[in-house]
């Protein structure tokens, strides 16, 4: 095993990732925002299974964020994030400023794919755009054979895999189940923010969408009628908006074609000023 190797300089994170092709080596690639939890953890396991050197990023996006006052609220924990990686044993801790991401000083925007209009894409405008634009950059600097993504950002999954298919970038995506707490909250670099009163009212987020969830499944015809109730039960519960519960088939995020084996829940809900995401399929 490698010595960790952090590095901040785009250029000498090329040189080292040359070096490594040259020794036909497989990456493994664990973009992250940073304030890294479980889940994180869970991909970076998953990494080091499935290849022989493993590249973790660690770079608030700055484009993903269409509130100033979001970017700025975001956790951040630098020092600690660095003891967890050390304690992963990976190759490499990328680190790098929006200015070695981008070595050119225009940013040349990325239109995310048409999933992109759907869900958090509706409230969060121009969000996929940011993200796409990002991770194109750093799928080129990485140079990854694999890439690990977590199913509680789902939509984000399905928008990058079109990113790779519309620029014929050779990475294949491996997907990780959501991790969660015992009762049922999804981890979340955001859960920082929640209070301990909110953080039990958070956990009724997951177990409202897997309920009504089961209740689609077993009759199609009932999911907006389940949608309203799931709006009504998380109001009831403390949640302070909605922003949506959907049903999609999951290939495409559309309403067409959804069956039992193919149909998943989607949920966005706020509590106070944080805003919580999460998915379900059984």
């Amino acid at each position: 095993m490698n010595k960790l190797r952090i590095i901040k300089n785009s250029k000498s994170l090329i040189n080292e990732i040359n070096k490594y092709k040259l020794q036909n080596k497989k990456i493994g690639f664990v973009p992250t925002l940073g304030s890294l939890h479980k889940g994180h953890l869970k991909l970076i396991r998953s990494a080091k299974t499935k290849s022989d050197i493993v590249v973790v990023s660690i770079f608030l996006n700055p484009l993903q964020f269409n509130l100033k006052r979001d970017l700025k609220n975001y956790p951040s924990n630098l020092n600690a994030d660095k003891r967890k990686i050390y304690k992963e044993k990976v190759d490499i801790l990328y680190i790098p400023t929006i200015k070695e991401v981008f070595l050119n000083k225009r940013i040349k925007k990325i239109k995310a794919s048409n999933k992109a209009n759907k869900l958090c894409g509706r409230f969060r405008k121009g969000h996929f755009n940011g993200v796409a634009t990002v991770l194109k950059s750093l799928f080129e600097q990485v140079k990854p054979k694999i890439a690990f993504f977590g199913e509680k950002d789902y939509q984000q999954i399905l928008i990058v895999k079109d990113l790779i298919l519309k620029y014929k970038l050779k990475i294949k995506i491996i997907t990780i189940p959501t991790v969660r707490y015992s009762n049922g909250l999804a981890y979340s670099s955001r859960n920082i923010l929640l209070s301990k009163e909110q953080k039990k009212i958070a956990s009724f987020l997951f177990k409202t969408i897997k309920e009504i969830f089961y209740e689609g499944k077993r009759n199609l015809n009932k999911l907006n009628y389940l949608k309203s109730i799931g709006k009504k039960k998380l109001i009831k519960y403390g949640f302070s908006k909605i922003d949506y519960i959907e049903f999609y088939n999951e290939k495409d995020l559309s309403i067409k074609n959804i069956k039992k084996n193919n149909i998943r829940i989607f949920v966005a809900a706020f509590l106070g000023k944080t805003r919580l995401i999460d998915n379900y399929k059984n």
